[in-house]
């Protein structure tokens, strides 16, 4: 039997079944809790209002190039040309956002070395789709008995997953500062030195000089993007949850988080912009509700 293999980070992950090997929702739920972890249900506060979130299951990354072109060659085996030109990527961003995006361009997206970095470039759209076959893929290797669903998180749910039951962190790894005791980043963001601030003698406004920035930072994990699974996980399990990748969320038209692009104070948990279409600074992870039918 041929395998197709999902989620590339992991290891030896469910193959589509034949009609003769069935699994079922132990073995979905396994398979599930390799590639997310669980959140348990709490509050969370979204401008200014506390929500309670229920419980959910979220992917530990933001889905890959690898995760994302599985799909994309499920839409091109089965001739579903209309949905595959919503969900392609869309990789001449890379050449409108840096001026030296030509080989990110012809090969962030399908080279072997990017495999599992976050997928980028995409709409909000292909990732819906995404969600949706990632959904039906679940109740094939179930046998029908765990009907999971898959999708973009809520804002709520992003913000009870970076911060747990503490609603004063300003990033999900608690503390206010973006180096750890060690010195190292905590996330993939455009870090600025002292060399490139300057004080306006006129006004005495302190302005940045972006002749350079701060490359030490590349030292870590970091091309542009940093592998999905880099620098340090949460307290639930999550990695990049500010920087690397903006993130996409299903309530709101914008995205959230921050990434490479961003200074440090627009990687905080509650750092948001508009989202206007698929960009090479913006990606997404899913979340996965379940239930299992009663016997």
């Amino acid at each position: 039997m041929k395998k197709i293999y999902l989620l590339a980070p992991l290891i030896l992950l469910f193959p589509f079944l034949s009609t003769s090997q069935k699994y079922g929702s132990k073995h979905a739920l396994k398979v599930l809790k390799g590639f997310c972890e669980f959140v348990p249900s709490g509050n969370a506060v979204v401008d200014g209002d506390t929500v309670s979130v229920q419980a959910f299951y979220m992917s530990k990354t933001e889905m890959t190039n690898f995760d994302y072109l599985e799909f994309l060659a499920h839409l091109k085996k089965n001739k579903e040309w209309e949905k595959y030109e919503i969900a392609k990527v869309d990789s001449s961003n890379w050449v409108n956002s840096m001026g030296y995006g030509e080989p990110y361009k012809e090969h962030y997206h399908k080279h072997p070395a990017y495999r599992n970095y976050p997928v980028v470039n995409i709409s909000k759209e292909g990732a819906e789709m995404y969600c949706q076959w990632l959904s039906w893929s679940y109740d094939s290797i179930s046998d029908g008995e765990l009907k999971l669903t898959f999708r973009i998180p809520t804002k709520a749910e992003y913000i009870r997953a970076a911060r747990g039951d503490n609603h004063n962190y300003r990033y999900s790894w608690s503390g206010p500062f973006l180096r750890n005791s060690d010195g190292d980043y905590l996330a993939n963001f455009l870090a600025f030195g002292a060399r490139n601030i300057t004080k306006d003698q006129t006004t005495g406004e302190y302005k940045i000089v972006n002749e350079s920035t701060d490359l030490s930072y590349f030292k870590d994990y970091a091309d542009v993007l940093a592998p999905a699974k880099s620098y340090f996980p949460n307290e639930f399990g999550f990695y990049n949850l500010n920087g690397n990748a903006s993130e996409m969320i299903s309530d709101e038209d914008v995205v959230v988080g921050g990434d490479w692009k961003s200074p440090g104070y627009d990687i905080r948990i509650e750092s948001k912009r508009a989202y206007i279409g698929a960009e090479s600074t913006v990606g997404f992870r899913v979340v996965a509700t379940y239930l299992v039918p009663e016997k």
